[in-house]
């Protein structure tokens, strides 16, 4: 079944990275078996001293010793209970994590063109959910079916010793019956948890997409439409969740009664029988035996039905960790020689010529891309890092085929700045080493100097990189978002170095040291950029035209 072996990796993936769990998971295993036949001897204890009420010559000891062992007993298994409940919240706890961490590195390590297919909302949402759920599915076999059915079979021991063997099987078919049809209808609610679970991801990412666009939502006075918007997307949620919700109401519902019927039953049984020869004791004990077992039942039902929640949970969060990586290549022999050359590459993207027809070698210097706005100069970029494959020509790094699988070595070997860099939570240095090595603090300060940030009057470098940041970048104006995307890939200390229009955010003044500075210091700096006085200076290596029209 497909469901045990995503249980079986999952296990896999914690075990590598949790040193003790498998010791752990057993020890906790056992300690909840150890409770549940604790709390099936209660039922006997309870017996013994109901007994002895009516054994006139031992009456003050025997209901001592036996009430005083109930007690004993019961608050031992209590204890210990809450000891367990403590253990197994440490161990999911770290297995939660560890599964979040193992899902999310992988769909990081995913290519970047399938990256771009995903909808963040949906992925949290189903990382969230499948990071717990194999915590629930263990807790669900191990720590609770299991464990049912240990007292199950005690119970139905005692009762085939004090009811005879008529009374026992009857019971047994019945607690299988019930158990056959918690399973069949855990089995066919799988469409209610699914769509719950879809009215879930679209919840997160709604969320997710209003988030991202504040700014646009400010600026374009579209609070009204929004609100309009949101108000009919509730609407819809709301009636999806109480759909399904009835719908779970009423199977579960169903299954009480079947439950409530078979306890009516036995105990019916039970007080026929004990009018002939049962004592006040067995009476007690075997009503106490019914209850408690179609309390079970009860509680068997509900964890099964959520356990085909947890494990379509499981596979949404296992098809991430399934997902084909093309296995990165990192050649033990290239030219040494910085730069990349390209001949005759075209790309076409959603039905439209992109790059047409590329010649050239972007080498030792100062290497100008130029072309208007929607020309294709990122998508260049992303050509020469491995990132866009659907290209036809031929491009090369260091001597190898530029694609997916020398993207990993491409990008470890080149420094880039995007016109937009990702901010992190931090200080100004934090943001500046994002993605750098050990960098000497001397460079660190000679870098910041050279970008020539400026903050509140002051150039003082030390209060400079103090200065925290939030992830927003609240605060920091276009041309302190570039000096930064400039920063991180300076302190990377590459010999190549592509930067996306450098200076559009940036006074002439400070462009143009920046620049100077990185010409002296770049193998290869590839700027891609339409600042005349840049092509004036450099020359042009590559104009980019791009096409509106559709290829064919």
């Amino acid at each position: 079944m497909e469901w045990i072996n995503h249980y079986l990796k999952s296990f896999r993936i914690i075990s590598r990275n949790y040193q003790w769990f498998a010791v752990s998971f057993i020890g906790v295993s056992a300690t909840f078996i150890f409770c549940s036949v604790l709390n099936s001897l209660l039922p006997v204890l309870l017996r013994n001293a109901a007994n002895s009420l009516g054994e006139i010559n031992s009456l003050h000891t025997q209901f001592l010793i036996f009430s005083g062992a109930y007690a004993i007993l019961w608050t031992f298994s209590q204890v210990l209970s809450s000891m367990r409940g403590v253990g197994s919240a440490w161990i999911l706890a770290k297995c939660d994590a560890t599964l979040y961490e193992a899902i999310i590195t992988r769909v990081l390590k995913y290519p970047y063109k399938k990256q771009q297919t995903l909808d963040p909302g949906y992925v949290v949402a189903d990382i969230n959910r499948s990071a717990s759920s194999f915590s629930m599915v263990t807790v669900g076999i191990f720590w609770t079916i299991a464990p049912i059915a240990v007292e199950i079979f005690i119970a139905i021991s005692v009762l085939y010793t004090i009811m005879g063997t008529l009374y026992a099987v009857l019971f047994l078919v019945s607690s299988a019956v019930l158990a056959f049809i918690s399973i069949y209808i855990a089995k066919t609610s799988a469409d209610i948890h699914r769509i719950l679970f879809e009215a879930d991801n679209s919840l997160s990412s709604y969320t997710v997409e209003r988030l991202n666009r504040t700014y646009d939502i400010k600026l374009n006075n579209t609070f009204t439409k929004e609100f309009t918007s949101g108000r009919e997307f509730f609407d819809n949620y709301v009636k999806s969740i109480r759909k399904s919700n009835l719908r779970m109401g009423l199977r579960i519902a169903y299954q009480g009664l079947a439950i409530g019927a078979v306890l009516v039953l036995f105990v019916t049984l039970s007080g026929v029988y004990y009018r002939t020869s049962l004592t006040a004791g067995d009476f007690i004990m075997i009503v106490g035996y019914i209850t408690m077992l179609t309390s079970q039942l009860h509680l068997l039902a509900g964890t099964l039905f959520n356990l085909q929640a947890h494990l379509i949970s499981l596979n949404d969060g296992i098809k991430y960790l399934e997902e084909s990586i093309e296995e990165q290549y990192h050649p033990k022999h290239y030219d040494n020689t910085p730069g990349f050359v390209l001949q005759g590459v075209s790309l076409v993207k959603d039905g439209h010529l992109i790059l047409d027809n590329i010649h050239c070698k972007l080498g030792q210097g100062v290497n100008i891309v130029s072309g208007k706005s929607g020309a294709g100069k990122t998508t260049l970029i992303n050509t020469l890092l491995g990132l866009e494959e659907n290209y036809t020509g031929t491009a090369y790094y260091k001597g190898h085929p530029i694609n997916g699988s020398l993207s990993e070595f491409i990008l470890s070997d080149v420094s880039v700045a995007p016109q937009r860099p990702v901010l992190i939570s931090g200080t100004l240095e934090d943001n500046l080493l994002y993605g750098a090595g050990k960098v000497d603090p001397q460079r660190l300060r000679q870098v910041v100097e050279l970008l020539g940030f400026n903050r509140q009057n002051t150039t003082n470098v030390d209060a400079l990189l103090a200065m925290n940041i939030d992830i927003s970048g609240s605060g920091l104006s276009g041309g302190e978002r570039q000096r930064i995307a400039i920063g991180r890939a300076i302190l990377r200390e590459k010999t190549t170095l592509i930067l996306d229009e450098p200076t559009s955010a940036l006074d002439e003044r400070t462009a143009q040291r920046i620049i100077d500075w990185l010409t002296l210091k770049t193998g290869c700096l590839i700027i891609v950029t339409h600042d005349e006085k840049l092509k004036e200076q450099h020359g042009i290596a590559v104009e980019l035209h791009g096409s509106a029209s559709p290829a064919y």
